[in-house]
C-alpha cells in the first residue's frame, strides 16, 4: 500500500471492499438536497442520530456540510499513482470541475422536471408537493443548489491518461431511491448512474461507461472511442 492509500481506513459499512478518508469539499459546500420531489413526507422525517453518506435516502441530504467522504476500493500499487493523479487533479483544477458538474446537474434537473409534468399531466399525485416546494424555494425549477448534496467522491483503480476515474456521488431530491452518480475524468463528464453504479468495485469501469453511453449519450459528455 502506497502512502497516498494509507490515509484511506477500512470503511465502516463494507470494510472488506471499502476504504475512505473524509476530506474538505473542494466545492459545492452550500448544496443540499431540502426535499423528494416524489415522497411528500421526506421533508417532515427526524434527523438521525447516526447517518452514512452512501445513502440516496438520507434525511441529512438537507443539511449542508463542509467535508465528503472519498472511496477507494482497490488499494494495489498499480492503482495508486492513478487515484493520486486523480485527487490532486481535482483539488488544483476545483473551478473547472464545479463547472462541469454544474452545467451536468442542470441538465439532470432538467429532466426531472420533465418527468414531473408528465406525472402531473397524467394525473399522479405531485402537484401540490410540486407546489409547496416552489412555495419554499425561490426559481425552483432552476435552484440546483436545493435539490442536490454532493456526499461522497470516489477514485476509480481505472482511468486514462494516468489519471483515475472519478465518481461524484449526490443524494438528489429528484431520485431519493438510487442518488445520482457522474462519472468525470479529469474536467470532462462521460457518464452519469445511480450512486455508485459505475464506480462499484465490481466489474471494468471504462466498460460500463462506455455502454452507458451508447445507451444514452448526452449533450456535454465527453464521448469514449
Amino acid at each position: 500500500m502506497t502512502l497516498f492509500q494509507k490515509q484511506f481506513k477500512a470503511d465502516k459499512e463494507f470494510p472488506d471492499e471499502r476504504r475512505s478518508f473524509v476530506a474538505p469539499k473542494p466545492f459545492l459546500e452550500d448544496f443540499v438536497a431540502l426535499f423528494a420531489v416524489f415522497d411528500k413526507d421526506f421533508h417532515t422525517y427526524q434527523l438521525p442520530k447516526k447517518s452514512y453518506p452512501i445513502d440516496p435516502s438520507g434525511i441529512d441530504s438537507r443539511i449542508a456540510d463542509s467535508n465528503v467522504s472519498v472511496f477507494i476500493f482497490d488499494k494495489n500499487p498499480e492503482s495508486s499513482l492513478l487515484q493520486q493523479n486523480a485527487w490532486e487533479y481535482l483539488v488544483e483544477n476545483a473551478s473547472a470541475v464545479e463547472e462541469k458538474l454544474k452545467a451536468k446537474l442542470a441538465a439532470d434537473q432538467a429532466q426531472g422536471l420533465a418527468l414531473l409534468n408528465e406525472e402531473i399531466e397524467d394525473g399522479g399525485p405531485y402537484e401540490d408537493h410540486w407546489k409547496m416546494i416552489k412555495s419554499e424555494i425561490s426559481n425552483a425549477e432552476k435552484a440546483i443548489d436545493k435539490f442536490y448534496k454532493l456526499v461522497a467522491i470516489t477514485l476509480d483503480a481505472s482511468g486514462l491518461e494516468d489519471h483515475a476515474f472519478v465518481g461524484f456521488e449526490f443524494q438528489t431530491a429528484w431520485d431519493k431511491d438510487h442518488g445520482l452518480e457522474i462519472v468525470m475524468h479529469k474536467d470532462r463528464v462521460l457518464a452519469k448512474a445511480g450512486m455508485t453504479e459505475l464506480i462499484s468495485g465490481y466489474g471494468s469501469t471504462i466498460e460500463g461507461i462506455k455502454g452507458t453511453q451508447e445507451a444514452e449519450f448526452e449533450p456535454g459528455d465527453f464521448k469514449l472511442d
